[in-house]
């Protein structure tokens, strides 16, 4: 009976003990969770948000063994758009993503995505450009670890009233993102206009600006559908997209938040956000040619040549005006017809 008693009084003591190792097992795996604050400018529930970022960082959080989560600061409640490299690299922000247009002259190899009637897709430009930072031929990002380099999808005109064509464009008041865009622009006559991507559609309704130079993911993404009419289907060239993280934080992880990270570097991200807004600005363009009240215009043969002939002279002075513009054009074109080649 005094044996019973005593194994029993044992395996009690061993439960409770094992019962405590494992609370310390447990709280020292929460403290070795750590959680990195996400900065990025469009609402809580954009495409952008949900089924891009916030996609590929549970695919993070899921590769890291429970030792990473990501918390996102939504609506540019962290850093304006122009504002978020600097908001990264100074600490303000463990990650933020952005628009490489919204700092003119400070990522120039980038600039080469904006050339007009290159790319046809965000699924090639995004490999393409990532293709790019993996040559080192990408500058600017040396202060931040690069998680991402891609592009937004293939810029189409997006005018507010019921045009014919092309030629309505000359003379209006366009907006646009990037300086190779605004020359392009320049060049069919049009008045290119800077305004951040959140404010497009209020200055659309309040006749600020007569058109946009926009993917059709930003129809809907930016709800641009309800101010605007007519659509030209014509390959303007993309803007740069970065998504970068604060050094420190990154140094700062356990290890295997650090091998999710580097196990999915930025060419993988490109494919994964490339494919995914493609197939989204698709779905869009879709919607546009149902509605009754929108019109989707094909440009002429007569229409194209004539961009092309713009076009040729936006390129040329791009890289004559760009530091090794011409090995990134051509290996930007190269990375571009090996997608093509391959898909």
């Amino acid at each position: 009976m005094s044996q019973q008693f005593s194994l029993s009084k044992y395996a009690r003591i061993a439960v409770t003990a094992a019962a405590i190792t494992a609370s310390g097992a447990l709280s020292a795996a929460a403290q070795d969770v750590v959680t990195l604050k996400f900065g990025s400018f469009v609402g809580p529930t954009s495409f952008l948000n949900v089924e891009l970022f916030g996609a590929w960082f549970k695919k993070l959080e899921d590769e890291s063994e429970g030792t990473l989560k990501v918390e996102f600061i939504t609506g540019g409640a962290s850093a304006k758009p122009q504002e978020v490299f600097d908001a990264v690299r100074g600490g303000i922000i463990d990650m933020g993503w952005s628009i490489t247009s919204y700092n003119p002259g400070r990522f120039d190899a980038l600039g080469v995505v904006e050339l007009p009637l290159l790319a046809n897709g965000a699924g090639e430009s995004s490999v393409a450009v990532a293709g790019l930072y993996d040559q080192g031929l990408i500058d600017g990002m040396d202060s931040v670890k690069v998680l991402g380099i891609t592009t937004a999808d293939i810029a189409r005109l997006h005018h507010s009233s019921d045009i014919a064509g092309l030629e309505d464009f000359s003379g209006a008041k366009i907006r646009v993102a990037g300086g190779v865009l605004s020359a392009m622009i320049e060049k069919i006559g049009g008045v290119p206009v800077g305004i951040p991507a959140p404010s497009i559609a209020e200055s659309l309704a309040k006749n600020v600006v007569d058109a946009s130079a926009n993917d059709w993911f930003a129809l809907d993404g930016f709800k641009l559908i309800d101010v605007t009419k007519s659509h030209v289907d014509i390959s303007l060239g993309a803007a740069g997209v970065y998504l970068v993280m604060n050094k420190s934080s990154y140094d700062k992880l356990p290890d295997a938040a650090k091998a999710a990270i580097d196990n999915n570097p930025p060419m993988e991200f490109a494919k994964f956000w490339g494919t995914r807004l493609e197939d989204e600005s698709s779905r869009v363009r879709g919607v546009v040619a149902d509605l009754g009240d929108h019109k989707i215009i094909t440009p002429t043969e007569a229409d194209l040549a004539s961009w092309q002939a713009a076009a040729d002279e936006v390129i040329s002075e791009w890289v004559e005006k760009t530091e090794g513009g011409a090995e990134i054009l051509q290996a930007y074109k190269d990375n571009i017809s090996a997608y093509r080649a391959d898909k």
